[in-house]
């Protein structure tokens, strides 16, 4: 009977082998469910060794415009208003319209955005560096973002509600407006009551998790934290804003940070006159049993994306601060400080890299394990194809600070010692911070280079800086440990002689503005920031030329034409290199995406297949587990044939 069975299960078995689906063969392009959220780090000036605070934006948006421009200074008439925009999307055009410069006008066909509100304008409005949030001014006004779960949404005018104001808008209003980061905040926080707050709202998104925004607010003397979120009536808001430690570092990743607010503190605590009362009202919090938490009034916990916010908290306070040996495998943000005293002063190198940080040498390495594939790629995919679905998978890739779906980062650093056109440095790295090289611009400039104000993610064209950056990233992950090398040395180089150049160009443009004018040492700087960084970026695309050829064909052709690039022995076992070519099939992906299945235990009982059916039978496994899936089902509810048959045949 024993041999009998085996045959009606490899009739099966090639049967079930003509009918099998082929999972390598899938093609699949849908919705993107990617969650384009940032992390901002803010530095006080007691904790930076030349004494400038910091800030940072790693503006991470698949879609985004990445063009950057200066909006000048104006002056208006009385009874002038300030439009307002609805950030309705953030492709390319962001915004089309005579109210912020020339760099915005509209081009062909385009058309002017349509405001859906407005606001009485000031008398005078200072430049600023605008790109998809505002990010520094003419005074060292300087903003970060990071986009925060919430407990509490609202919609815009444009769509049926009452609100006028998100982030984008008051970050922009803040830069035209303040000398201060204080005045920032207040002028954000008070228009945002007045006029009503709405998040990135779109009507798709999802109201928890993009329901509340952080900007992170510097000057040359302070660096604090702005959360906001709408007000349960949808037309005002609910805020609070806590000062960072001189000489501590804050860091912010989709996440609310603040948790006590102690409003009789004003140089530490600002808030908006509401944030106790909201809170009880809605049942947020009850003042009897515990002190207020503006993060357990207010933030959406997602425990499920733990390791999307947490794990970037830990590691860069962990990266500053190894001798508190603080845990990323904690219940949530509460479990960290809100700040942290670095154990050595940091510099814009320490920013930039933390901001290329990618859990390296870490538990959740990125470059380890067989989703890095043989060549340690840490880029992941977040969204999932129709297989994945179909099986309803649940999971979560440990989110670094850096990848690949950056527009751009900013380390912004202001510099009390020096006049604000000079004190003010913007630096600024394209696409993502991991292969990108960072390079100034000085907060008194009156533009911004041709390449970084160039070009869409639709059309890819050389006059783009954005461009030669991306391209070199995505060429990085083809052979990830080989080139980044490469990529390694040349940002070493490039920004060791930038930040080398910088003293040299502050004496020079020091020595314009005293001797001279303030308006020679712009001159001086515009002239200097623009050429530096066309020559870079075109130092870039060389770059990409020579990594084309030197990995051309998966070779490493320099400084020999050929050079082999193995696959790793561990990846090489993985996917059945040693085995009869039979077996690598195991790794197919109708098989890999069984909810059940095992690597050893499959290649065992492939071996056991091979025991019963000699080395001579040539059929396919592909379908392994769906046959013995099927055959168990069959060999349970045709017991009784197989015993009718046994008994014939006895007979």
């Amino acid at each position: 009977m024993e041999t009998r069975l085996w045959v009606v299960l490899l009739v099966c078995l090639v049967a079930l082998r003509a009918t099998a689906f082929d999972g390598a063969d899938e093609l699949f392009v849908g919705e993107n469910d990617e969650i384009d959220h940032c992390t901002a780090i803010t530095v006080g000036p007691k904790a930076s060794k030349d004494g400038s605070t910091m800030t940072t934006h790693t503006n991470d948006c698949h879609q985004c415009d990445h063009r950057v421009f200066r909006i000048p200074a104006q002056d208006h008439s009385e009874g002038d208003v300030r439009p307002v925009y609805m950030a309705e999307h953030m492709e390319y055009p962001r915004y089309v319209g005579y109210s912020r410069g020339v760099g915005y006008h509209p081009v062909g066909d385009q058309k002017p955005e349509e405001a859906i509100g407005s606001i009485p304008q000031v008398p005078h409005t200072y430049a600023y560096f605008d790109g998809s949030y505002g990010i520094m001014n003419e005074h060292q006004v300087a903003i970060g973002e990071s986009t925060c779960s919430a407990k509490i949404s609202a919609k815009p005018l444009k769509f049926g509600g009452s609100a006028l104001f998100d982030a984008i808008e008051l970050s922009k209003v803040a830069l035209e407006r303040s000398k201060t980061a204080r005045e920032a905040i207040q002028t954000m926080g008070s228009l945002a009551e007045e006029y009503g707050f709405y998040t990135e709202w779109r009507p798709e998104a999802s109201v928890s998790m993009m329901a509340g925004e952080t900007l992170t607010v510097i000057d040359p003397k302070e660096s604090w934290v702005f959360h906001i979120l709408a007000s349960p009536c949808g037309k005002s808001a609910v805020w609070a804003a806590k000062r960072v430690p001189d000489d501590e570092v804050s860091v912010v990743a989709n996440f609310f940070t603040i948790n006590e607010l102690d409003l009789s503190k004003p140089d530490w605590y600002m808030a908006s006159s509401n944030v106790f009362q909201v809170a009880q009202d809605m049942g947020f919090w009850d003042p009897a049993k515990e002190p207020f938490s503006f993060v357990k009034a207010y933030a959406y916990d997602m425990p499920t994306l733990k390791d999307y916010f947490v794990v970037r908290m830990w590691r860069i306070f962990d990266l500053m601060a190894p001798s508190l040996k603080l845990d990323w495998n904690v219940s949530g943000v509460l479990d960290l400080p809100f700040s942290v005293k670095p154990e050595r002063l940091l510099t814009p190198q320490d920013i930039m890299r933390f901001n290329r940080d990618l859990h390296e040498g870490t538990d959740l390495d990125l470059t380890r394990g067989a989703a890095a594939g043989p060549f340690g790629s840490p880029m992941r995919q977040d969204g999932m194809s129709q297989s994945a679905r179909d099986l309803k998978l649940k999971g979560e890739w440990a989110r670094a600070v850096s990848l690949m779906r950056t527009a751009y980062s900013t380390v912004l650093q202001t510099r009390s010692w020096l006049p604000a056109p000079i004190g003010g440095i913007f630096w600024f790295g394209e696409d993502a911070p991991h292969s990108t090289v960072f390079f100034p611009l000085y907060a008194g400039m009156m533009d911004t280079p041709k390449s970084i104000r160039t070009g869409s993610l639709l059309n890819y064209t050389r006059e783009s800086a954005w461009w030669a950056f991306d391209f070199v990233a995505n060429w990085a992950e083809y052979k990830w440990k080989y080139i980044m090398q490469d990529v390694r040395a040349k940002q070493a180089e490039i920004e060791s002689a930038e930040f080398n150049q910088i003293p040299l160009v502050d004496a020079m443009a020091l020595d314009l503005y005293h001797n001279q004018s303030e308006a020679k040492a712009i001159q001086y700087l515009t002239d200097y920031c623009i050429k530096n960084a066309e020559s870079l970026v075109q130092t870039w695309w060389n770059f990409s030329d020579y990594l084309i050829a030197k990995y051309n064909d998966g070779y490493v052709n320099f400084p020999k034409v050929g050079g082999m690039a193995g696959y790793p022995a561990w990846w090489l076992k993985s996917v059945g290199y040693d085995m009869d070519p039979r077996y690598k099939e195991f790794v197919r992906a109708d098989l890999v995406a069984s909810p059940n299945y095992n690597v050893t235990q499959t290649v065992k009982v492939y071996h056991s297949l091979d025991e019963i059916f000699g080395s001579g039978l040539n059929v396919s496994y592909t379908t392994f587990f769906v046959s013995m899936a099927v055959l168990l089902g069959a060999s349970l509810l045709t017991g009784y044939g197989f015993s009718r048959l046994n008994n014939k045949v006895s007979d």
